[in-house]
């Protein structure tokens, strides 16, 4: 029974992934409720581009950290180590189910913020981390 949880999480890493990734882009065709949302009711043009930069910024982090995800997993390195295919699965999924709660419920631009930190860019540090153990002291798990 072990071996098939094993087999199954590469690919649900791979499905978690892309729709964590899928939900982040949708965000970027979204982004005028939320930062209408995080704006007082009466707003000056450059309120709204501060807020328009800042959720522009987090959208091309979180593009960025999935996109050094996919190519990790696909490089081989960490592909078959069970506990951080785990992780992965579990913080990309979290990641995109509230990532399109962020969009349907109109969140403020702000807490884009902390679901970047705490599902893209927790997972990358992860992943970066296994790898540099990996490559520099031959440490396999």
């Amino acid at each position: 029974m072990g071996r098939r949880i094993h087999d199954s999480l590469i690919p649900a890493r791979f499905l978690s992934t892309m729709g964590y990734l899928i939900a982040a882009s949708l965000v970027y065709f979204s982004k005028d409720d939320n930062i209408r949302s995080s704006l007082a009711a009466t707003y000056s043009t450059s309120e709204y581009d501060t807020k328009d930069s800042e959720i522009t910024a987090a959208i091309t982090l979180v593009v960025t950290c999935l996109a050094i995800q996919i190519l990790s997993m696909l490089s081989g390195y960490t592909l078959f180590m069970a506990q951080l295919n785990a992780i992965h699965v579990l913080l990309n999924a979290i990641g995109a189910i509230l990532t399109c709660w962020f969009i349907l419920d109109s969140w403020h631009v702000t807490s884009f913020w902390y679901l970047f930190t705490f599902f893209s860019l927790l997972p990358l540090a992860l992943e970066i981390s296994y790898m540099l153990n990996m490559m520099c002291c031959n440490i396999q798990s």
